[in-house]
């Protein structure tokens, strides 16, 4: 997509460091960077909060019980990585979750211990609300924001990088129309988490369209393990549904709920085996059967505990006409994380200076080629913690983003739907030489965006492009069947 550059640019903004994004690591690189002197401007898509982490359910994985340790959990997150985690991220993420779970309480939040959750060895998963987590974190992140120094501009899209910061669109009440202008700052933060939007069923809201990932890759920043795309076993299913579908955590399965058929028998070897295992195992008996979908059976797990300690899976089933109590709850694998994406160390340094990513937008190496089960919202906040304490000591001398071929250009809003559908049939759970060929086709055939005017579902859409002809790549590139991508024909 061609950017306006600051030549064009109608406003003008000055900051130290600019974040965009207010999930969990966005706002808490914002906080700390800003608790230590910096002059810090958060951006963000929507109103404050209008990312993924308020949806998060099952919890924060720390190492807080004496029969458990940091070992064990970074065993345990290698585990599930299939290979393909980088060890001392991994270390470092496990040493830092306590500290990061005592500084959440520090802040106010109210936390229940020791659920357990898929790769697991230790009930480990830090709750609230029985599963409530992203709730609970948002709650007290945003308060603590909104108390601090830092500023916040809402309804506003990051574009592209210039030279001297970024160039953001404004949103203006009633209009679809962006106003594009430029903050100046000597470091750009990129929190915008991951891109589920681009698949036909996730997890994610509906803002989640890549937008980090696709401008860094414009940036000439470099990915890692793009391919890597996990989906939850366990989104709630209802036919013709499509876009964000409520998740339903996989603690419940740690509380004794089991996937099952229409039969009422097991249809996985073990429904609290990592989530790429279980997904993997779900689609494979769906394919057999036809079936669009399988079920979980909670009825074990008794009406007490599913209303005090699964509100939210609870209220969804019953919008959706199901009782979990006596009733089986239809679920199917839907796209809910993204393993890879901006290469990054903990503390969010890219390889474009200048140029920061923490929390799913960027790729670590922690999650490997499967992430565990609550490990995201711990890394974002231990990300996002280093990351100011880093600005907070020594800011960049700009920003110096790099020529880059990225795959993708801008597209037509109107392919939008098409092309999710299409991905989630050839970019999903299981895929193929052929598949990723016809997707890659499809992507090419898309046809441009109108020229004229900027607006906000032209540039969603030209980020799902680009994101899903990356991912899409990849995936073709990878011929191995590792962790969430698997291929058929390896």
């Amino acid at each position: 997509m061609a950017s306006p550059r600051q030549g064009q640019a109608g406003w003008l903004r000055d900051a130290d460091v600019v974040v965009v994004g207010s999930g969990a690591a966005g706002m808490t690189a914002a906080m700390t960077a800003a608790a230590r002197g910096r002059r810090v401007l958060l951006v963000c898509k929507d109103q404050l909060g209008g990312g993924a982490t308020p949806f998060a359910q099952g919890g924060m994985a720390a190492a807080l019980d004496p029969a458990d340790s940091a070992v064990l959990h970074a065993a345990d997150t290698e585990t599930a990585g299939a290979g393909l985690c980088s060890p001392d991220a991994v270390a470092a993420l496990a040493a830092a979750a306590p500290d990061v779970i005592s500084w959440l309480s520090s802040l106010g939040a109210r936390f229940g211990y020791g659920h357990l959750e898929g790769g697991h060895s230790r009930p480990r998963i830090v709750h609230a609300g029985g599963d409530a987590i992203g709730a609970e974190v948002h709650r007290v992140l945003a308060a603590a924001l909104l108390a601090s120094q830092v500023e916040v501009l809402t309804y506003a899209v990051a574009l592209d990088l210039v030279a001297d910061g970024l160039v953001v669109g404004l949103r203006r009440p009633g209009s679809a129309e962006l106003e594009p202008g430029v903050v100046r700052a000597r470091a750009v933060v990129l929190a915008t988490g991951g891109f589920g939007q681009a698949y036909a069923t996730t997890t994610a809201p509906a803002g989640v369209t890549g937008d980090g990932l696709a401008l860094a890759a414009r940036a000439g920043a470099e990915l890692r393990d793009v391919e890597f795309v996990q989906f939850h076993p366990t989104v709630l299913w209802s036919p013709g549904a499509s876009g964000q579908r409520p998740l339903v955590t996989e603690a419940l399965r740690g509380a004794g709920a089991v996937v099952v058929d229409a039969d009422g028998r097991p249809a996985v070897p073990d429904s609290l085996a990592p989530r790429d295992v279980v997904s993997a195992a779900m689609h494979a008996v769906m394919t057999e059967t036809g079936e669009p979908h399988l079920w979980l059976d909670a009825r074990s797990v008794g009406r007490p505990v599913l209303e005090e300690t699964f509100p939210t899976v609870t209220a969804a089933c019953r919008k959706q006409g199901v009782d979990p109590a006596v009733d089986l709850i239809p679920v199917a694998p839907g796209a809910h994380y993204a393993c890879g994406g901006v290469r990054a160390d903990m503390s969010g340094q890219t390889s474009v200076p200048g140029l920061f990513a923490v929390g799913e937008v960027a790729c670590t190496g922690v999650h490997g080629a499967n992430r565990l089960a609550s490990n995201s919202l711990t890394e974002a906040m231990v990300m996002g913690r280093r990351l100011g304490e880093l600005l907070g000591s020594s800011l960049p001398w700009g920003v110096a983003p790099l020529p880059a071929e990225v795959a993708g250009s801008g597209a037509a809003a109107a392919t939008r739907p098409r092309l999710a559908v299409e991905m989630s049939r050839n970019v999903g759970v299981l895929r193929s030489r052929a598949g990723l060929t016809e997707m890659l086709r499809l992507l090419s055939a898309v046809p441009a965006a109108e020229s004229g005017g900027l607006d906000l579902a032209t540039v969603e859409a030209t980020n799902l492009h680009t994101v899903s002809t990356l991912v899409t790549s990849a995936a073709l590139a990878r011929r191995d069947s590792r962790g969430c991508h698997r291929r058929s024909d390896s």
